[in-house]
C-alpha cells in the first residue's frame, strides 16, 4: 500500500467512515498515524495525533495500561526529538513508574530504559544515563538494534567519566557483538558500507579495504552512491591518503551538485579543497576553494561570509604552499577584513593577523610583517593565548633576521612553559589511562604513537628520564608495528605511514641535542634508542622496496611478477593522470584506476606473505650490529637534527659504537652552518684539520676499520677524504661508506667477475655535432649542458677500451662495450633482468635541484645522457626510469660523470640516481658529488679496474687509484675527491 493511500485509510477511520467513536482500534490508528508523520519529520502533526491517541487510550483502559504506556514514550520522544530533553525526561519518568505497576513486564520495557537512559544523556546527566541502560542491556534482545545501540551508549558515557573497568567490559561486549554480527550474511551495500566502517573503526585496514573495493562494485543508486564514496574519503583521510580521499570527496561534491547546489554540496567541495591541500594537489585544492566561494557568494547572509573566510584561509595556505606569496597575502587579508568588521572576538581573529605577518615575510614585506606580528602578539596576550604569543614572537625574531635589523620583545618564556606544562599533564595522563585499551583494541601502531607521544610530552616538560624510559618501549613497539603493517602495504601506504610517523622521529632525534651536559647515564640510553632509530629509518622505504622486489624475484612466481608489474605502471599512470586531470571525468577516470590498483596492490600483498617475509630487514638494532664487529671496527650512524629555522642550532650528531661498547655513544659534530660552509669550501680537502674525524680521534684509537653512514649534508660531502694527520682519512683506516651500518648484518654472496657492460664514447648526436667552440668549454666536463647540448666526451673511449683490456687480460667472461649510436637508453634498458655483475657508464651526468621540488620530482631530475641526448628526450635516463629496471644481479655499478651521487635530502635518504640503481637492486655504487673532469676521470677509472684485477677489494683499488692520480700530477681534490663508493664492504 502506498504511504498515500495508507494515510487516506488512517483519515476514514478517524472521521468515524468505517470504525465507530472511541474505540481501541481507532486509538491505534491514532498511534499508527502519529508515528508515520513522525517518521516523515513531520513532528508538530505526529505528537498531535500520538497525544491523542494517548488520551483516548486512557480514556478507554486507564493510565496503568500497555499501550497507554507505549503511547505516552512515543510523545515523550517528540520533546527529544525538537531537544527539550526536560519535558522527555519528565514524561518518561512517568513510562517507567507506570511500568513498575503492571502485573507482568512491559513487552517495551527495554526499549524504554534505553530511552530513559538517552533523555538524562542528552540533558547532562551522565550517571543516571547508566543507571538506565544498564537496567535496559539484559531486557532487549542480544545482539539486536537496541542492544548496539546501548552498546554503544554505555561505551561513551564510561569513556567519558574514565571509568576503565567498565569500559573494558563494554568493549568485550561490543567485540562479541561485532562478531555476531560479522557471521552474518551481508550481501548488501548499506551491510557491507557498515562492515567497511567497523573495520576501519577497530584499525583493520586491510579487512577495511576489503571491504569497500566489494561495496564500490555493488550496484547502488546515486545516494547510495554518495554515501560509500564519502565514508571511502574518509578511511582514506584517515589513513593519510589525502591525495585519493580527495578524488573521492570530489566525486561525492559533483553527485551532491547533480542533486541540486544545495549546502551538502559547499560542505563536501570545501572538504575536498581541504583533502587536496593536505595531499600536496595544490590546484585542484585552489579550485575547490573557488568553487565552493561561488556557491556562498550567492548568499548574503553571516554564515556565508564565515565560509567565505575559511575559504580565503585555505587559499592563502595554499598559495603559501606553493610560494606564491603575494596571492597568500592578498587571502589572508580578507580573512583578516571578514574578522575585523563581524567577529573579532572569536580566536580566529589573532591567528589570522598572524598567518598573514607570516606571508607578508616570505613576501619580503617586511614593515608590514613587524607591524601584523606585534598587532597579534598584543592580541594574543590580551587574550592568554600563551602558545600562540610564543610561536608569534619567535615568527617575528625571525622577521627582524631577514631585515637585518633588531627589535625588543618580551617572549613570555615562562607563562608558556606554565601553559604548555598544563596542557602536557593532561596528555600524559590520559594517554597513560588508556595504554593497555588502545594496545587491546586499536592495535600496535596506535599503542606505539601513544608511547611516543608519552615521550614527547615528557621530553617538552624537560623530564628527561621519563622521556627517555617511554621512548626505550617506543622504538621496539614501533619497530614491531611497522613489519606487520609493511607486509600488506603497497609502496604508497608504506611511505604514508612512514612520512606520518616521522614527528615523532624527530622529537625523539631532537632530544639527543637538547639533552642537558651532565646527564652522562641518560645520554647512553638516548644512543642506544636513537641507534636503532637510525637503522630503522635510513633507507626504511626503500629497502622494503628492496626486499620485496627480491622476493617475488627469488620465487620465480610469473603471476606475482605480472601483478608486481601491473601495478607499477598504473601508480605511474595515476600520477600522470593527477598531474592532467582538468574536468570531472578525468578525476573519475583517477579514482577508477586508483580502485582497480588497490585491488590489486592488496591480492598482490597478501599470496606474498603466504610465501615469505620481506621485512626481517626492520628488525636489526644496535647489538646486532656489534655482534657483526671485532674489536678492530668502529661503526658510526650520522644523524642530521633540524631544530628548526636556525642553522647555528641544528647539529650533525654521530652516533659511534665498538665491540667494547655497552651502549652507543652521541657525539655532536657539527652544526648545519659549518656543514654547508664545508659544503661551499673549495679547499675542504686541503685543510690539515676537519671538524669531522678530529672530534672523533678518541673513538678511533686502536681501529683499523671504521664503517660510518652519512646523513644530511654529509651525502653531499666525500668526508671520508678529508685531512687526518696530514693524508687523507681513508688512507689512515680501511673506511667503508654504508647506505647504513646494518649492511654489516647482511651475509652476501662473492661475485664472481663476469657480464659486465661498458658504457661509453657516446654520440650523443646522431648527425649534428655542437659548434667548435662550445666543444672545447664543454669538453672538459662530464655534466655541463649548454643550449647547443651535450658535448662529446673523447676520453671515455680511452676509458671504456682501457678497462675492457684490462678485464680481458683478466680472463673476466663477456664484457661487452657499447659505444657511438649503439649506446642507446634502449639498449641501456634492456639490461634490465639481465646477469650482467658490473656496468660502467662512462656519460655526462646532471642532477638539477628544483626548490620546493618533491622526492618525485627529484628521481625525474638527475638523468644520464646516452646516444642522441642532444636530438631528443629518449637519450635522456632519469633516475625515476633506473628504479623502475630489475638489476639485482648486478654487483657493482660505476657512474662516471658528473653529480650522479646528488639528490634531494628526503626523509628516506637520497632522492637521485643512488636511489634509482639501489631500488633497481645494485649493491655497489661509485658516483660523483660534483663535476668531474674527463681526462682525470678517466685514469681513475682505469686504475680502479686494473687495480681489482690484481686481486684487491674494491675499496683498496678505488683508494689507490686515487693516489696514483695524485702521483701523476692530480693534486686538486676536484679530480681524485669527487667520488665516493657506497656500500663497498
Amino acid at each position: 500500500m502506498t504511504m498515500k493511500k495508507y494515510l487516506l485509510v488512517i483519515v476514514l477511520i478517524l472521521n468515524g467512515t468505517i470504525l465507530p467513536a472511541q474505540t481501541p482500534q481507532q486509538a491505534d490508528s491514532l498511534h499508527q498515524l502519529g508515528r508515520t508523520l513522525l517518521n516523515a519529520g513531520n513532528l508538530t502533526e505526529g505528537r498531535e495525533y500520538t497525544r491523542q491517541a494517548m488520551e483516548m487510550r486512557k480514556k478507554l483502559f486507564g493510565r496503568v495500561n500497555e499501550d497507554y504506556i507505549t503511547s505516552l514514550n512515543n510523545y515523550a520522544l517528540t520533546f527529544s526529538m525538537e531537544k527539550n530533553y526536560a519535558k522527555a525526561v519528565e514524561l518518561q519518568e512517568q513510562v517507567m513508574k507506570l511500568c513498575k505497576k503492571l502485573k507482568s513486564p512491559h513487552k517495551n520495557l527495554g526499549m524504554y530504559a534505553y530511552n530513559m537512559g538517552r533523555f538524562y544523556y542528552l540533558s547532562g546527566n551522565k550517571e543516571k544515563s547508566i543507571i538506565f541502560w544498564e537496567q535496559a542491556l539484559p531486557l532487549v534482545e542480544k545482539h539486536g538494534e537496541e542492544y548496539e545501540l546501548l552498546l554503544n551508549g554505555l561505551g561513551t558515557v564510561y569513556i567519558d567519566l574514565e571509568d576503565e573497568k567498565n569500559m573494558e567490559r563494554i568493549l568485550h561486549l561490543t567485540e562479541e557483538h561485532n562478531l555476531q554480527e560479522l557471521s552474518k550474511p551481508c550481501d548488501e551495500p548499506a551491510c557491507m558500507l557498515e562492515r567497511a566502517e567497523y573495520y576501519k573503526a577497530i584499525g583493520d585496514n586491510v579487512k577495511a579495504k576489503e571491504c569497500y573495493f566489494k561495496v564500490l562494485e555493488m550496484p547502488m543508486d546515486n545516494k547510495m552512491k554518495i554515501s560509500v564514496y564519502e565514508s571511502y574519503a574518509l578511511y582514506l583521510f584517515d589513513t593519510k591518503d589525502f591525495a585519493s580521499a580527495a578524488e573521492y570527496m570530489r566525486l561525492v561534491a559533483d553527485g551532491e551538485e547533480e542533486m541540486g547546489k544545495t549546502e551538502a554540496y559547499a560542505a563536501k567541495m570545501f572538504k575536498a579543497a581541504v583533502y587536496s591541500f593536505l595531499g600536496q594537489q595544490y590546484q585542484q585544492a585552489i579550485v575547490c576553494y573557488q568553487k565552493t566561494v561561488a556557491f556562498y557568494e550567492q548568499y548574503d547572509t553571516s554564515a556565508s561570509r564565515a565560509n567565505i573566510a575559511k575559504c580565503n584561509k585555505g587559499m592563502g595556505d595554499t598559495y603559501s604552499a606553493l610560494k606564491e606569496y603575494d596571492k597568500a597575502v592578498i587571502c589572508y587579508r580578507e580573512t583578516v577584513e571578514y574578522h575585523e568588521k563581524t567577529d573579532k572576538n572569536n580566536s580566529e581573529y589573532p591567528k589570522s593577523i598572524l598567518r598573514l605577518a607570516k606571508a607578508e615575510k616570505h613576501n619580503k614585506e617586511y614593515e608590514s610583517s613587524v607591524k601584523h606580528h606585534k598587532e597579534a602578539m598584543k592580541l594574543f596576550d590580551e587574550r592568554g593565548m600563551v602558545e600562540e604569543y610564543a610561536d608569534a614572537a619567535v615568527s617575528l625574531k625571525l622577521c627582524y633576521a631577514y631585515t637585518g635589523k633588531s627589535g625588543e620583545m618580551d617572549m613570555k618564556e615562562e607563562d608558556t612553559r606554565n601553559a604548555r606544562n598544563l596542557k602536557l599533564d593532561g596528555i600524559i595522563n590520559d594517554t597513560k589511562r588508556n595504554l593497555e585499551l588502545t594496545l587491546t583494541y586499536f592495535g600496535k601502531r596506535e599503542y606505539a604513537r601513544s608511547l611516543a607521544v608519552i615521550a614527547g610530552s615528557y621530553a617538552l616538560k624537560e623530564e628527561y628520564d621519563e622521556a627517555i624510559n617511554y621512548y626505550s618501549q617506543y622504538m621496539p613497539a614501533i619497530r614491531d608495528a611497522i613489519r606487520d603493517a609493511f607486509r600488506l602495504q603497497s609502496e604508497v601506504e608504506r611511505m604514508i605511514m612512514w612520512n606520518d610517523e616521522m614527528s615523532n622521529i624527530r622529537q625523539l632525534r631532537e632530544l639527543l641535542v637538547s639533552l642537558p651536559a651532565g646527564n652522562d647515564a641518560l645520554m647512553g640510553e638516548l644512543s642506544a634508542i636513537a641507534y636503532d632509530e637510525l637503522l630503522l629509518s635510513k633507507g626504511i622505504l626503500l629497502n622494503s622496496a628492496i626486499e620485496f622486489e627480491n622476493l617475488i624475484s627469488a620465487k620465480g612466481d610469473e603471476k606475482l611478477k605480472s601483478l608486481y608489474k601491473c601495478s607499477k605502471t598504473n601508480n605511474e599512470e595515476i600520477e600522470r593522470l593527477r598531474k592532467h586531470a582538468a574536468t570531472n571525468a578525468d578525476w573519475e577516470n583517477v579514482v577508477k584506476l586508483t580502485q582497480e590498483n588497490q585491488e590489486l596492490q592488496l591480492m598482490l600483498y597478501k599470496e606474498c606473505q603466504e610465501l615469505a617475509d620481506f621485512t626481517d630487514y626492520i628488525s636489526y638494532d644496535w647489538k646486532n650490529v656489534q655482534q657483526s664487529m671485532t674489536k678492530q671496527d668502529i661503526a658510526i650512524e650520522f644523524a642530521a637534527i633540524d631544530m628548526g629555522a636556525w642553522d647555528d642550532e641544528s647539529y650533525i650528531v654521530a652516533l659511534v659504537l665498538t665491540k667494547e661498547m655497552k651502549t652507543p655513544m652521541a657525539i655532536p659534530v657539527c652544526t648545519f652552518t659549518e656543514a654547508k660552509k664545508m659544503l661551499q669550501d673549495e679547499q675542504l680537502f686541503e685543510n690539515k684539520n676537519n671538524l669531522i674525524w678530529g672530534v672523533l680521534t678518541p673513538y678511533l684509537t686502536g681501529k683499523k676499520r671504521v664503517f660510518f653512514s652519512a646523513d644530511g649534508y654529509f651525502n653531499r660531502i666525500g668526508i671520508e677524504y678529508l685531512a687526518y694527520n696530514g693524508v687523507p682519512f681513508s688512507e689512515c683506516y680501511e673506511v667503508y661508506r654504508l647506505s647504513s651500518t646494518k649492511e654489516l648484518c647482511y651475509q652476501r654472496e662473492t661475485i664472481r667477475w663476469e657480464n659486465v657492460v661498458l658504457f661509453g664514447d657516446i654520440n650523443y648526436n646522431y648527425s649534428t655535432s655542437p659548434s667548435e667552440e662550445t666543444q672545447r668549454s664543454l669538453s672538459g666536463l662530464r655534466g655541463a649542458i649548454a643550449a647547443e647540448g651535450f658535448a662529446y666526451l673523447p676520453e671515455t673511449r680511452r676509458e671504456i677500451n682501457e678497462i675492457q683490456l684490462a678485464l680481458k687480460e683478466q680472463k673476466v667472461e663477456n664484457v661487452v662495450k657499447i659505444d657511438a649510436a649503439e649506446a642507446s637508453s634502449t639498449v641501456f634498458a634492456g639490461i634490465s633482468g639481465s646477469q650482467v655483475k658490473a656496468l660502467h657508464i662512462a656519460t655526462h651526468g646532471k642532477y638539477t635541484e628544483v626548490k620546493g621540488g618533491n622526492d618525485s620530482e627529484s628521481m625525474k631530475n638527475s638523468v644520464l645522457a646516452f646516444a642522441g641526448a642532444n636530438m631528443n628526450d629518449h637519450g635522456l635516463v632519469s633516475a625515476a626510469d633506473i628504479a623502475k629496471m630489475d638489476l639485482r644481479n648486478c654487483d657493482l655499478v660505476v657512474l662516471s660523470a658528473c653529480e650522479t651521487g646528488l639528490g634531494k635530502l628526503g626523509n628516506d635518504g637520497v632522492f637521485g640516481l643512488q636511489r634509482g640503481f639501489k631500488n633497481a637492486g645494485v649493491h655497489t655504487l661509485l658516483m660523483s658529488l660534483k663535476n668531474v673532469y674527463d681526462s682525470s676521470t678517466a685514469d681513475l677509472m682505469i686504475e680502479f679496474y686494473r687495480n681489482m684485477m690484481t686481486g684487491q677489494t674494491k675499496r683498496e683499488a678505488f683508494v689507490n687509484a686515487q693516489k696514483t692520480l695524485r702521483q701523476k700530477g692530480y693534486n686538486d681534490s676536484r679530480h681524485w675527491a669527487s667520488f665516493i663508493l657506497l656500500d663497498a664492504y
